[in-house]
């Protein structure tokens, strides 16, 4: 087994530091846990261990990082790749092939592994992750959650000595998070070392073996009263406080909507109205088709039957009228993204804004200081940390304040702190600028007693769940 050594390492963006005097050496066939707020420098030290920082990065770096005593930097990419094998927080940035199938064999032909191992190599990991069924699926066509699986497969496949995981959970659905959990510890019993970020601690407590801590760009080991917070065991399926809708109007209504991906039915004939400036929140498993009925209702997926918005036929609808009314907020928040800093979305978003009398410079810097980017206006939003990314997408969103603002997994990536901060902005400002919010989330923990309303999706149908009103 090799030696992955961190000594005494700094590392400054644009002359902010980010990491401060960080020394790491982690022990061979562990499995670690590396926590911290949103924005506090985990995934900066993943890309500097995996060789990509500071090269793709307009970053400085002091200190070493070695890998049995050569400098990472000095490891050429594949053979680096046979040791240390990183998941990107966003594994749409992982993916350079149409298919798994083809993502997978893509990687490992890249590493020069023997034809004749390739194929399976490539099943094994589809199987140890649940998409075998999907192997040759169009990536884009893929669920959030089951693009995850997919990311995490190609780097098990690789077969690395260091596995680091940032954020490899944060898109799946709570039943097949604990089943990736038990994945990854089979691999450590094969001898790997594994070192994973993670916001949800819920799974931990009987796979990690050390714990470490970043704060402010400072790291340290967990101590026994941490480690027991951390590790304190959460209910997997937390309950939802919700009641049933009395209301016989609603600002958008499925009238026998049907949905399909291919020859695959995702929603069967279904009738429901979903009531106005309400917060309704939809669950269910990875790959039933949340994402898609957002993407329908805001006319960027086909569907059967009828959709209405304020009882107007939405097919009948221009465009240009509808995205005034109804907002998707992507589950990818770099896809949102039009400018080049902070700065820039802001006064872009100002300009768009349908309060603009509310949202004065001196408001949006009172809900930056909350949601803790003040110090980051002139940051690139493409450098920003996943969960500050997070936290920018939703404001900018808020800002622009269309009437219907729908979310997909906003809370993805976020430390429990940001979560909370996020979600009592949201109610706030959704509040006062009188909007409809539908989310779909699988950070349940955060939201038991937040959503009016609660729609399950599952089984090809979507049904109200909750007690009565």
């Amino acid at each position: 087994m090799t030696d992955l050594v961190v000594d005494h390492v700094n590392f400054a963006y644009r002359e902010t530091p980010v990491l401060t005097d960080i020394s790491l050496k982690l022990r061979p066939n562990s499995f670690n846990l590396l926590v911290g707020p949103s924005g506090s420098g985990k995934s900066t030290l993943l890309k500097l261990l995996s060789g990509l920082y500071p090269t793709f990065s307009d970053g400085s770096l002091t200190g070493k990082l070695t890998l049995d005593d050569y400098d990472i930097h000095d490891i050429v990419p594949y053979q680096r790749v046979a040791h240390i094998g990183y998941l990107f927080q966003n594994p749409t940035r992982q993916f350079v092939m149409r298919t798994p199938f083809e993502e997978l064999r893509f990687s490992l032909e890249n590493l020069q592994i023997k034809p004749e191992d390739i194929e399976k190599r490539i099943t094994d990991a589809m199987e140890s992750v649940g998409m075998t069924a999907y192997m040759h699926h169009d990536l884009l066509h893929l669920s959030g959650g089951e693009k995850q699986k997919v990311a995490l497969a190609t780097v098990l496949a690789a077969d690395s000595e260091y596995l680091l995981l940032d954020e490899p959970f944060a898109n799946v659905d709570p039943i097949a998070r604990l089943q990736l959990i038990d994945v990854i510890k089979a691999y450590q019993d094969q001898g790997k070392t594994i070192l994973i970020t993670d916001h949800d601690w819920s799974g931990y407590t009987d796979a990690i073996d050390t714990i470490f801590v970043m704060d402010s760009g400072h790291l340290h080991n967990a101590l026994t009263d941490e480690r027991e917070h951390i590790l304190a065991k959460l209910p997997n399926q937390p309950a939802i406080h919700t009641s049933l809708p009395a209301e016989k109007e609603g600002i958008i209504t499925l009238d026998s909507v049907t949905l399909n991906s291919g020859a695959r039915t995702l929603l069967s004939a279904t009738t429901r109205l979903l009531p106005k400036e309400k917060r309704i929140l939809i669950t269910g498993p990875n790959g039933v088709g949340k994402s898609t009925l957002l993407s329908a209702l805001v006319k960027l997926y086909p569907y059967g039957g009828t959709i209405t918005y304020h009882k107007e036929n939405i097919a009948k609808r221009k465009i240009a009228k509808h995205v005034q009314d109804i907002a998707l907020v992507f589950q990818n928040a770099e896809q949102q993204f039009v400018a080049m800093t902070v700065q820039e979305e802001l006064t872009q978003a100002q300009t768009l804004s349908h309060f603009p009398e509310f949202w004065s410079d001196d408001a949006i810097t009172r809900v930056l200081t909350q949601l803790n980017l003040h110090d980051l206006r002139d940051h690139i939003v493409y450098q920003l940390s996943g969960g500050q990314q997070k936290k920018l997408q939703v404001l900018l969103m808020l800002i622009i304040g269309t009437q219907t603002l729908l979310f997909d997994e906003p809370l993805a990536g976020l430390d429990s702190i940001s979560q909370q901060h996020l979600l009592d902005i949201i109610s706030d400002l959704t509040t006062r600028q009188h909007q409809t919010v539908i989310m779909i989330s699988h950070q349940l923990h955060a939201v038991t007693d937040w959503f009016d309303y609660h729609l399950q999706f599952d089984n090809q149908e979507l049904n109200y769940v909750g007690g009565a009103s």
